[in-house]
């Protein structure tokens, strides 16, 4: 297992989106096996995600980072734990030893850090909820929608809601420009991490 810790001068990073260098340490059976040091582009945020998935990174410990990013982090497979701050080294120790929830790593500030992935319970909500298991607001046209309360939209019979969230955002909604902040209509059945921004060129993700 691969976990990246965002750094700068030894220390955490304080905001992911702008971190250069990420510290991989590789583990097996909870001893570390393999430790680099690797260095990140900076001119387009998705290119640190993709950067981290061709390192076979499964987790990343930061500091504070963007929603649009940390969908993005999450959408491609890999565990965030978020709003952490200290000493690299320390970090890496807490983290090893089942500790990092230690209110000293926590970022000033921030009450508590919170991990999630893309099997976290609320992301499993969500899929029941697309698959029909669970029902929402009620549709316009007569219908049931399958949404997370609020008004579907449906002509008739079973109608779906609009599903809130980077993840599952419906027919509906926005794609932003995590660089730029452009934010432009979804286009149904095209993903927004397909599309570019029409202002900057930077890969867009759903609002």
């Amino acid at each position: 297992m691969k976990t990246a810790f965002a750094y700068w001068d030894n220390r955490i990073a304080p905001v992911f989106d702008i971190a250069r260098q990420i510290h991989v340490v590789e583990t097996e059976s909870g001893q570390i096996v393999a430790e680099t040091d690797e260095v990140m582009a900076n001119d387009l945020p998705v290119k640190k995600v993709f950067r981290m998935v061709d390192l076979g990174v499964s987790t990343l410990v930061c500091g504070a980072i963007s929603r649009p990013l940390h969908a993005m982090v999450i959408a491609s497979g890999i565990n965030v734990i978020s709003f952490v701050a200290g000493d690299l080294r320390k970090v890496i120790n807490a983290w090893l030893d089942g500790n990092l929830e230690s209110v000293k790593f926590a970022m000033p500030g921030c009450c508590r850090r919170y991990t999630q992935s893309p099997e976290m319970p609320y992301i499993k909500k969500e899929k029941d909820m697309i698959n029909g298991r669970k029902g929402g607001g009620k549709s316009q046209g007569g219908g049931q929608g399958q949404g997370q309360g609020g008004q579907g939209q449906g002509k008739s019979g079973r109608g779906q809601g609009r599903l809130g969230g980077a993840l599952a955002g419906g027919a509906g909604g926005t794609c932003l420009c995590p660089k730029c902040g452009n934010s432009e209509p979804h286009e149904r059945g095209v993903p927004c991490l397909q599309k570019k921004c029409p202002k900057c060129g930077t890969v867009m993700t759903r609002e």
